[in-house]
């Protein structure tokens, strides 16, 4: 009977199916309580791994160079999600709990588990693995399986030893032979200590029929049955089998039902039974005392360990002897149950998972040895080595799980399998040659999927070479058509990558040149940004001024007319095309009409300067080796920094142009901006990171990613956060301190362009969907949108975070009403403007364009008022904290200071 101490020490789960899922409920447990939880658990996926459970674990019987075998992830997989489905809010509250309890008590807390619902019951239930202790809970806790019936016996039977062991090994011929002389070697070696002590009498039945162990039933009295032979499981009558052997020889499979009947021939029936057989230990999905184990504990026994999976000779002896060690001694059997298993441990194998133990009732003490130990006077044969063929078939078990693998495409755990095998046995078969094909093969799935990476990516260049490699390989079929595709997608990228820097340049013949020979290409490839649209329409507009110059107003006005049929809104074109018609009617004599045109072309120019346009002083020049892509001044105006074209970062002393730090990207450095003071910098590059360094030390403090090309960063008035935008369309904010996730908006296009408020608690974007959007930073709430007739390239808020500066590939720069998008002033360059920004006191704005310019104009009325030029496009420009100098980058390789009359002077 079992005492208080062990049921004070049990932890009881019952496990049954509930809606939608499955409950568990804690029946007892030492720290108090009557907790219940649901969980939610793939049984049939977890059924589906129980062959590549086995074959991991039969694997492992082979010593090997490795601490861990390859394959004990599955067990770790599997053992974790069942801890993890089971033990779940407040039941792993009182499972941790009890753990305490029984810790203050020097006692050991002992795993219980009633498995009312059928599936569950199949489960390999003792690779139970904790995570918080890493460690598999059969390794330090007994666990056993409780049948939920009356207890027959509810005393332990009390036996003057020796404890009485009948063995049976049936080995049908018609079945995959078993070394008889060998399997009973095996028991008497792992029984000869407490056989020679008088503990244990083990007895072999002569025959396995039916009829011959009916006879030796009636011979007892037996407290044990010990069965070595065949299971398997009847999925048509759901129920386990195992195989005795018939008259002929031939196999006589006996339900688990029927075999309860036979056992019952014995008086007493034995109390324990232990079944070393292939399946004995399976259970049925349907029926839960289906399962060989559990139907004879259902049928009376006190007691069943049995094997859930086929089990190495060598696990088998050292179960058995240490399991009935600890039975011989007077232990529990769920003790007992443990020291095999912990016998097994000793052999560095995973196959301590393998036996499971089934109990009636309350029971777990079966005996009580009463009296000295009756001495038999029997010769103990020494211990015998395993047979060599023994050895070969687990060495051939190794070789065919390494097979399976390798068919199944997981070629590095093939590997590591097959180097196992070739360091016990170099010339085993054709391991050796398997390993070179698993090796080649495993090279080749790793190209093809950099490759699909690739592609995915858009590297198209790696994607081309990654499936050149693999395009011959028949397991790889569609290679050669995705390297052609991407060829052309490469080809094709090239080609609006050039059309772009065409169009930035404002070589507008040469994007029309390049958009046919991308048509050509890629026939499906749509017009990117409209860039061909607007090649066609400001090709059209240069020859209408050009005609409009000459005095052909015919030309100019059919010429105009065609701009305003595809794009009303283009330029000035309406008001140049009705001025046109207008003077037509003054006159018919066009070239007399010329002379007058041009004069109010010169009285124009005069005007722009009457108005104090100024030029700008160049104060500073510093070089990158590539197109310098971004600039920006430190708060105090020290410090300038550049990211360019040929992946670096750099900062620079503003005043005598001394380079002070270098940092590196993996790919160009697209956008560049200081935190509160100079000791941080933040960039974005190609490489889809985003970094905030030591602007002092050059020391890398944070690194974050996006999914495609970041084009721009800010950081918040405080530094502690980092916004980004990017060529995967999204806009996002991270922590600055522990590069959490914060926030993620979506453009329909490539996000360009990202700006914080003053107060950090507005985000704007500019993106290639033509749109500028502001949004709440905390909640990502749209706030305001305005729109472009063209990609919104950059943005920047006003000071006071009352305007919003756009900037655009459709020339213009705009000031909004940044909480109605109501239009405010509209400034023109000649290119594509790369880039805005506010001075400190919000009354200038400055520009950046493909026109080779940077220009400053009125913020209120759109006056020019300085203008300095590149030798390339103007991709960022940068006022000073105090407003006495503007910074400007180019892609003529240089980054300048400037300073100008209509610049405030140094403070």
């Amino acid at each position: 009977m079992v005492g208080k101490a062990a049921v004070d020490s049990d932890i009881e789960l019952e496990i049954g199916s509930g809606q939608g899922g499955y409950t568990v409920r804690v029946i007892h447990a030492p720290a108090g309580g009557e907790t219940s939880g649901t969980f939610q658990l793939d049984v049939e996926a977890v059924l589906g791994r129980l062959a590549e459970l086995e074959a991991t674990v039969l694997a492992s019987a082979i010593p090997a160079r490795r601490t861990i075998p390859a394959g004990e992830k599955p067990l770790h997989e599997v053992g974790q999600q069942l801890f993890q489905a089971l033990f779940t809010g407040q039941v792993e509250d009182t499972y941790r709990a009890s753990l305490g309890v029984i810790h203050d008590r020097s006692q050991r807390l002992r795993v219980v588990l009633r498995l009312a619902a059928p599936k569950v019951a199949a489960l390999p239930w003792e690779m139970l693995f904790d995570p918080a202790t890493e460690s598999y809970l059969c390794h330090d806790l007994p666990l056993l399986r409780r049948i939920p019936a009356a207890d027959y016996n509810l005393r332990p039977l009390e036996v003057t030893p020796p404890l009485r062991i009948l063995g049976i090994v049936a080995a049908p011929h018609d079945l995959p032979g078993l070394d008889t002389d060998a399997e009973r070697q095996h028991l008497d070696q792992a029984l000869a200590k407490p056989v020679a002590d008088g503990l244990i009498e083990l007895v072999w039945a002569p025959r396995a029929t039916w009829d011959g162990i009916q006879t030796t039933l009636m011979d007892g009295p037996w407290h044990v049955l010990h069965f070595i032979g065949h299971g398997d499981y009847d999925v048509n009558r759901q129920e386990g089998r195992i195989a005795l052997e018939s008259d002929t020889g031939r196999a006589d499979r006996v339900e688990s039902s029927r075999l309860m009947y036979l056992l019952h021939e014995a008086e007493p029936t034995p109390r324990l039974v232990v079944l070393n057989s292939c399946s004995s230990g399976e259970a049925g999905t349907e029926d839960l005392f289906s399962g060989t184990a559990a139907a004879l504990v259902r049928g009376g026994i006190s007691a069943v360990a049995a094997m859930q999976f086929t089990v190495s000779d060598r696990a088998a002896i050292a179960f058995a002897r240490g399991f009935y060690a600890a039975i011989a001694h007077g232990r529990d059997v769920d003790r007992a149950a443990g020291s095999g298993r912990r016998s097994i441990l000793g052999l560095g194998t995973l196959e301590w998972v393998t036996p499971v133990l089934y109990v009636r009732g309350g029971s777990t003490q079966l005996f009580t040895l009463t009296g000295r130990p009756v001495s038999l006077g029997l010769e103990i044969q020494p211990p015998v080595a395993l047979p060599a063929r023994r050895q070969a078939a687990q060495l051939r078990a190794l070789y065919l799980h390494a097979r399976a693998e390798l068919r199944t495409k997981h070629y590095g755990q093939a590997i590591e399998l097959l180097d196992d095998l070739l360091t016990l046995e170099p010339g085993y078969s054709d391991a050796a040659e398997l390993r070179k094909t698993a090796a080649v093969r495993q090279e080749m799935a790793e190209t093809y999927r950099a490759a699909r990476e690739a592609e995915d990516a858009g590297d198209w260049e790696a994607a081309v070479h990654g499936y050149a490699l693999v395009r011959d390989d028949p397991d790889f079929a569609d290679a050669a058509a995705r390297r052609e595709a991407c060829a052309v997608r490469q080809r094709a990228t090239d080609l609006e990558d050039e059309l772009r820097l065409h169009a930035g340049a404002g070589n507008w013949h040469a994007v029309l040149e390049v958009a046919a020979e991308l048509q050509a290409v890629d026939p499906e490839a749509v017009d990117p940004d409209g860039l061909a649209a607007r090649a066609r329409l400001e090709v059209l507009y240069t020859g209408a001024r050009q005609a409009e110059e000459a005095g052909d107003r015919d030309a100019a006005g059919r010429a105009y007319a065609e701009i305003l049929t595809a794009d009303p809104t283009f330029r000035d074109t309406a008001v140049r095309h009705d001025t046109l018609r207008s003077s037509a009617q003054e006159s018919s004599d066009s070239a007399q009409s010329s002379k007058p045109t041009r004069s109010k072309a010169r009285e124009r120019r005069s005007s722009i300067s009457g108005t104090g346009m100024a030029s700008g002083t160049q104060a500073l020049r510093v070089r990158h080796d590539n197109p310098i892509i971004a600039v920006a001044f430190s708060r105090d105006g020290t410090r300038l920094a550049t990211g360019s074209n040929d992946s670096t970062a750099r900062i620079w002393d503003a005043t005598k142009g001394k380079e002070l730090m270098r940092v590196h990207h993996a790919s160009a450095v697209l956008a560049v901006t200081f935190g509160p003071d100079r000791t941080i910098l933040a960039t974005g590059s190609g490489d889809y990171t985003a970094c905030i360094w030591d602007a002092i030390k050059g020391k890398e403090l944070r690194r974050v990613r996006s999914d495609g090309w970041i084009k721009a960063v800010d950081l918040g008035p405080n530094g502690d956060r980092l916004a980004a935008g990017s060529r995967d369309k999204t806009a996002r904010i991270w922590d600055a301190a522990t590069g959490q996730e914060l926030l993620r908006v979506r453009h329909d296009g490539v996000v360009n362009a990202v700006a914080f408020s003053m107060s950090g608690t507005r985000l704007a974007t500019g993106s290639g969907d033509k749109t500028a959007r502001i949004w709440d930073a905390a909640t990502g709430q749209k706030l305001m949108q305005v729109h472009h007739g063209g990609s919104v390239l950059a943005v920047a808020f006003s000071p006071d975070g009352t305007l919003l500066a756009t900037g655009s590939d459709d020339g213009s720069a705009r000031i909004s009403d940044a909480a109605t998008g109501q239009k405010l002033m509209q400034v023109h360059h000649d290119g594509f403007v790369y880039a805005v920004a506010f001075s400190p006191d919000g009354t200038l704005l400055a520009s950046g364009s493909g026109d080779r310019t940077a220009r400053i104009w009125d913020a209120t009325t759109g006056q020019e008022l300085m203008r300095v030029r590149h030798e390339g496009a103007v991709n960022s420009v940068a006022f000073s904290m105090n407003g006495s100098r503007l910074a400007t980058a180019s892609d003529d390789k240089t980054a300048r200071i400037w300073k100008g009359a209509v610049l405030k002077p140094p403070a």
